[in-house]
């Protein structure tokens, strides 16, 4: 209900990239799918606990609706935003092109703190798709919408043939298509092509899973492309649908997308007094991560939480692992229900306030700004991370949207046709 809520204000209100869309829809795939696995399948025998799931989703289910609060707050006194004409085309190539070579240099760079804004600042590719598919679809172009998917899917394929992750690529997926949400007319339409896209994209990380192990032998052991598209294609060809007399498919999504169980792990221990709160640790960590490494090479504060979550869940975990501690969990063990409620309130207008800004620039002709808001919002779109890696991403983020908005300012511009430009006009917000 939280997620339909979010979809029926931004849809009314108009000037939104469906950046907010696409967190809460991250952060309900990392708990829902879990939950719904304990519920349904037919043998709970493989499965974790039942009794850490409902806690772990209720927490979510709160977080959930503070977050769509946050997001109304900053729509409900803004009002229309008159769109302007302006090189749009060229913008969107622009994106695409330096973008996805910032992208391919920031895979070979290893500085600390350069390679954080470069990797940051690589995003950008992402916005002129995003803007790109906007457009077509409002021109109702089928052939520049295919062209613009097609440059889509060559991220997601790219992260699964060289790295053997699924993960990075299907955030990106979900964050270019949130923007979708918000320009398809008919709700209906809408809702027909989301349910298509849900279970499609369950029955392709179902089948992804079981044939995990070998996709990443062949990747990681430098297998040859063609022993890594083999096992890619024997995933392809063993995708079926969700079923929950299937006890491998259940398992998968117990095991994977039911963050669920760690947190309510985490607060059964708070509760039997094996542990205590945080009270705002973790979140001064993440405060010292906006100390560039590059100046204190010997900052205690790392990327990844196999430390905090060992700790608040007893569970042993190796601390050469990147293992995310989730918004929800960590939120939770610093302040408790308080801690969820005021985080995802916090997250809910930061990001919502940036997706805003950023689409405002864009209908208003400011390419140039679009760049220090969209990267940053992008950067906090990190449910299954920590308070660390989403206040250093996006304090890398805003540095290299800084940058481009120098660059852009500076970059020469082709003439251009008014009627060339993308013109909407959005709706009064809700009031």
């Amino acid at each position: 209900m939280a997620f339909l809520a979010l979809v029926w204000i931004l849809r009314h209100a108009q000037v939104s990239l469906g950046l907010p869309i696409a967190y809460l829809a991250n952060l309900l795939l990392l708990h829902v799918p879990g939950a719904v696995a304990q519920l349904f399948a037919a043998d709970r025998a493989m499965l974790t606990p039942i009794a850490y799931t409902r806690t772990g989703i209720i927490f979510t289910a709160i977080g959930s609706a503070a977050f769509v609060v946050g997001v109304f707050l900053v729509h409900l006194p803004a009002g229309k935003v008159t769109a302007q004409p302006a090189p749009r085309r060229f913008f969107w190539r622009f994106c695409v092109i330096w973008g996805g070579l910032l992208t391919v240099i920031a895979f070979m760079i290893h500085i600390p703190s350069i390679g954080a804004v470069l990797s940051r600042g690589g995003a950008i590719w992402m916005l002129g798709v995003l803007l790109a598919l906007r457009s077509a679809y409002e021109r109702r172009d089928r052939a520049m919408a295919a062209r613009w998917l097609a440059i889509l899917t060559v991220y997601p394929i790219l992260m699964l043939m060289l790295g053997g992750f699924m993960s990075y690529g299907a955030m990106v997926v979900i964050i270019v298509l949130s923007g979708l949400a918000v320009t398809v007319k008919s709700p209906v339409r809408l809702g027909v092509i989301g349910v298509i896209l849900l279970v499609a994209g369950m029955s392709i990380f179902l089948s992804y899973f079981q044939h995990r192990p070998e996709i990443r032998q062949a990747v990681w052991n430098g297998g040859n492309t063609e022993e890594r598209i083999g096992a890619t294609m024997d995933a392809v060809r063993d995708i079926r649908l969700p079923d929950p007399n299937d006890k491998l498919q259940m398992f998968a999504l117990d095991q994977r997308l039911n963050q669920n169980y760690f947190a309510g792990l985490a607060a059964s221990r708070i509760d039997a007094g094996r542990v205590n709160y945080l009270y705002g640790r973790s979140i001064w960590e993440g405060v010292q991560a906006l100390v560039p490494r590059a100046l204190w090479p010997d900052k205690p504060v790392v990327a990844g939480s196999p430390k905090v979550v060992s700790e608040m869940t007893g569970l042993a975990l190796s601390p050469n692992t990147s293992f995310g501690v989730g918004n929800v969990m960590e939120f939770h063990i610093n302040f408790g229900i308080a801690g969820v409620i005021i985080g995802f309130l916090l997250l809910g207008v930061v990001i919502g306030a940036l997706d805003r800004a950023a689409a405002a620039s864009d209908m208003k002709g400011d390419l140039g700004r679009t760049f220090l808001y969209f990267l940053p919002a992008v950067a906090l779109i990190q449910p299954n991370g920590s308070i660390v890696e989403i206040i250093s991403g996006a304090a890398s983020a805003l540095a290299a949207g800084y940058a481009w908005h120098l660059i852009w300012f500076s970059w020469p511009k082709p003439p251009f046709r008014a009627s060339a430009a993308v013109i909407r006009t959005p709706e009064p917000a809700p009031s």
